[in-house]
């Protein structure tokens, strides 16, 4: 299994581990200690060995997945072939699924493990319980998933507009 400084500071079967980890995300920012010591509560350690799916495109999405270690692959299904899409690895604060703490949908790629894998999951009935018990904090914890989904669309955007190949581009709109 690969390992990351987090893994290697954190016993992740711990909820006080799971509470370290989660402390230290961007995520969980403006989070006060006694909500993010119900997230460590409720959330759970996953583990996938390389190349096993971690989610499938069209399955139900559930819940948020927080990268621990290792390298997870982003993929898209389109008239039948797929296309990477994106790397991300436990090294920094990677995650995805974040969308499905709002609301219900399908998910709309895939997930792979590329090398052995440590996930922390929350699922989208854990955040509701932790907003039922803190309702207070539910605009400021929306409000920040939907920041660092505007961040992470925009990042996305520009490193396919960065990596286009020259006969890909087309002038948009009429100006000349």
């Amino acid at each position: 299994m690969n390992s990351s400084t987090n893994t290697d500071k954190h016993n992740l079967d711990s909820i006080e581990g799971k509470l370290a980890f989660l402390q230290q995300l961007p995520f969980f920012s403006h989070t006060p200690l006694e909500t993010i010591r119900l997230y460590a509560y409720l959330a759970t350690k996953e583990q996938y060995y390389a190349q096993e799916p971690i989610v499938a495109q069209d399955d139900h999405a559930d819940r948020l997945f927080l990268i621990i270690s290792g390298k997870v692959a982003i993929c898209e299904e389109r008239n039948g072939r797929e296309f990477h899409l994106q790397t991300l690895s436990g090294e920094g604060f990677n995650y995805f699924g974040e969308l499905t703490l709002l609301a219900e949908f399908d998910w709309f790629f895939s997930a792979r493990a590329l090398t052995d894998v440590t996930l922390l999951s929350i699922s989208r009935d854990a955040f509701k319980k932790v907003m039922e018990k803190f309702p207070e904090y539910f605009a400021e914890t929306v409000a920040q998933i939907v920041k660092l989904r505007i961040n992470r669309f925009v990042d996305q955007t520009d490193y396919l507009i960065d990596n286009l190949k020259e006969d890909a581009w087309r002038e948009c709109g009429t100006k000349k």
